[in-house]
């Protein structure tokens, strides 16, 4: 017999077994309804207890789709049933006369009979000699190895931690930021706790967040926090037949081509220069020093001169006056031996290719 055919035939048999035992549970629902009309309360009230609630956690099982459990039940259920109704049946029903009315009373107190002392009375503890809460039905918990309150037997993640909500298991953290999901207004994007896992606003992408700006929409460094530095009289840049000169050297984040905010008040001199003079072509070229592979200074060099291009242009300058070539540490100004050497050697440079 094939897979397929062996899950029908189990499905199948399920099936029937789940209609067989609700006919069990009706017929013992009708013994139950007789002992009680028959005064069983008064004359078997723990076998009409037992019963009763074993037929409705039988039921309850057939509806959650476990006919096992409910046939256990069914096995407590229909004995006591039939006990009830045999006791009722030879008690039967006393009638009194009153002859005189006796004086108004209230309600009857009934103390539902609790013999592990666990707040869920006999009738509805499936665990009647053993305390247990009463969300797992008066039964002991199957252990708590993560100790967050969710027993093992429910707890998705047994292992670890969590909340019930969610399953006994911690809520995720997509974007890594330390913020839970379920408290993450940007649960794919990091930003502080603070923010409620969102980034700070900056406006004016100048990398100082807008809680922090003095001026949001301008952008400026963070030393001047983030305002635009004043302009000064002198000119930050010379252009020269074959080069244009920087009059301070372009600053990058160590090791990374990103550029520093002080970087962007010559590169914008530079950028309105080239906008006045739309025949003038540049290249920009990108330098290290020694330090490292060389592989990974060319590479840094080429990444850092197309920083650099495309900070002109998002300025303003056509595309068609810039291009970017990396050197790495094929063409040093100074000696790669001493600290300032370095310095100097990790530069940009801009030759003029064309002047029209």
């Amino acid at each position: 017999m094939n897979r397929s055919a062996a899950a029908a035939l189990a499905l199948c048999l399920l099936g029937c077994a789940g209609i067989d035992l609700r006919k069990r549970a009706d017929a013992t629902s009708a013994q139950v309804k007789s002992a009680r009309d028959q005064n069983a309360e008064t004359c078997a009230p723990r076998e009409l207890a037992i019963a009763e609630a074993n037929l409705r956690f039988a039921r309850l099982e057939l509806d959650q789709g476990d006919p096992i459990r409910a046939k256990e039940h069914l096995a407590t259920a229909e004995p006591a049933a039939k006990a009830a109704l045999d006791k009722a049946t030879e008690c039967g029903k006393v009638t009194v006369l009153i002859r005189q009315k006796a004086p108004e009373q209230g309600p009857p107190k009934v103390a539902l009979k609790d013999t592990d002392g666990d707040g869920v009375p006999d009738i509805d503890d499936l665990c009647p000699d053993a305390p247990g809460p009463k969300e797992n039905h008066g039964c002991p918990v199957n252990g708590d190895k993560d100790g967050d309150g969710v027993p093992d037997d429910v707890d998705k993640c047994p292992e670890v931690p969590g909340p019930k909500e969610n399953g006994g298991c911690p809520w995720p953290d997509r974007d890594g930021d330390g913020v839970p999901d379920n408290k993450d207004a940007c649960p794919d994007v990091p930003g502080p706790a603070e923010n409620a896992g969102c980034p700070w606003a900056d406006r004016d992408h100048d990398g100082v967040p807008d809680k922090d700006d003095e001026c949001p929409d301008q952008p400026g460094p963070a030393e001047n926090k983030g305002c635009p530095l004043k302009a000064t009289a002198a000119p930050l840049i010379v252009v020269k037949k074959d080069r244009i000169e920087l009059k301070q050297q372009l600053r990058f984040k160590p090791n990374r081509a990103v550029l520093l905010s002080e970087s962007f008040p010559v590169l914008k001199q530079l950028a309105q220069t080239l906008k006045e003079n739309p025949g003038l072509q540049v290249r920009i070229e990108g330098h290290t020093d020694n330090v490292g592979k060389a592989a990974a200074n060319l590479k840094l060099s080429q990444t850092r001169a197309e920083a650099v291009r495309d900070y002109l242009t998002e300025q303003g300058v056509p595309q068609k006056q810039l291009s970017a070539e990396g050197f790495g540490s094929k063409r040093p100004i100074a000696s790669n031996a001493t600290r300032t050497g370095r310095i100097l050697n990790r530069r940009v440079e801009f030759r003029v290719v064309d002047a029209k």
